[in-house]
């Protein structure tokens, strides 16, 4: 049975595709002085009985009027502290977010987006990257993650009201009703929304397999028209722009085979940087890729050094390479289309008595605390689809 799970991990590596820190702003007016909390969405009877509808509701009153946003989430998996900037009709945003990992692992991003276009820059490890994306996410992912709070806990009208005549829901139970929250031992939370749905304030305390999370909601505006595109956009490098599927394969546990899936065409400058085997090397294409082409990339026998050819390499030729090992493809420009770590176990082919192997990398399991930022932190033990 799938289940939400209320510990959002953060998962070690990098991306980030929505929020930043800071900004101590004028919270959003209340929409009425006299509330019903029976009106607001999703609550029915004194209890937030549908969370769909409540994060549907603050989504359309977010992205129309504009907002800022502050989001920050702790747990002994690491932290994320993340900013988001909406302008009136979502014409444009910005996100700013850190996020790091129990072992002190940092990663900053920063994303603006028009309506056309979203334009990433990630630092790591004193190391910057920058990304030019086409399309405009017009969901806000991160608006979403609230959804697996509100529907963990059991929340209820309570007796009070903030200063601004908002509806006040507490939780101090796990919700009965959830499937998300087999194993939460324990839930507070309380929530401040206004009668139109939006959420002004959502505070949680969760403890799951013994480990405590964090998890915080703010809005620091009501009223953004719009976001100025940033300084840093100039900064912004020659290719950064090209879009590629990538995939790395390890055969027979010798050598490493680079597939473009599909996306633009890969320029001959880019290089592949492989750690394995206690060595650390850096190659250039020997040429352009375009989807459909492959390329295989091992470790000379003699010379130990990296090199890349069209043609599958002969085992005599190849120090094979060795469980775990990381790949790095970036761009003259500087954009990372590819980055991130594997390993294998290895069987043994009754034909042959050779050993073989295959771990698939793909483009997609790069930069993933950096997505964990800007959806706002999802589990990687038990990924499941709201």
């Amino acid at each position: 049975m799938e289940r939400y799970t209320v510990v959002l991990v953060l998962v070690s590596a990098l991306v980030l595709a929505g929020c930043a820190g800071g900004l101590g702003a004028e919270t959003g007016p209340s929409d009425s002085t006299h509330v019903s909390p029976d009106q607001v969405p999703g609550v029915t009877n004194g209890t937030l009985s549908n969370a769909s509808a409540l994060v549907e509701a603050n989504r359309n009153a977010v992205t129309t009027r504009g907002v800022v946003l502050q989001v920050n989430r702790s747990s002994a998996q690491g932290t994320i502290d993340a900013r988001l900037v909406v302008g009136a009709n979502l014409s444009t945003y910005t996100i700013s977010g850190t996020g790091s990992l129990s072992d002190g692992q940092s990663t900053t991003i920063d994303q603006w987006s028009n309506e056309t276009t979203r334009f990433v820059r990630t630092s790591s490890d004193e190391k910057t990257n920058y990304r030019v994306l086409e399309g405009h996410n017009n969901r806000l992912t991160i608006l979403s993650q609230v959804y697996r709070f509100l529907s963990a806990g059991d929340f209820e009208v309570a007796n009070e009201t903030s200063g601004d005549s908002n509806v006040v829901l507490t939780a101090d139970s796990v919700s009965a009703a959830s499937t998300s929250t087999g194993d939460v031992e324990s839930f507070e939370g309380r929530l401040v929304v206004t009668e139109s749905g939006r959420i002004q304030n959502l505070s949680v305390t969760a403890t799951q397999d013994g480990e405590t999370v964090t998890y915080s909601y703010e809005l620091r505006q009501a009223g953004v028209d719009s976001v100025p595109e940033p300084d840093w956009i100039d900064d912004v490098p020659p290719g950064a722009s090209v879009q590629a599927q990538l995939s790395i394969d390890v055969e027979n546990n010798s050598y490493l085979t680079l597939k473009h899936i599909r996306g633009d065409v890969v320029p001959s400058a880019t290089t592949v940087r492989v750690e394995s085997n206690g060595t650390t090397d850096t190659v250039s294409l020997d040429g352009s890729l375009s989807a459909g082409d492959t390329r295989y990339v091992y470790f000379d026998a003699s010379s130990q050094e990296l090199r890349v050819t069209a043609d599958r390499p002969e085992t005599r030729t190849v120090s094979p390479v060795t469980s775990p090992a990381s790949v790095r493809i970036v761009t003259e420009g500087g954009a990372v289309l590819h980055s991130g770590s594997m390993a294998w176990e290895s069987t043994s082919e009754s034909a042959s008595g050779a050993d073989s192997s295959s771990e698939t990398m793909t483009t997609e399991s790069a930069n993933a605390t950096a997505a964990a930022i800007t959806r706002g932190c999802t589990s990687k033990r038990r990924p499941v689809n709201p």
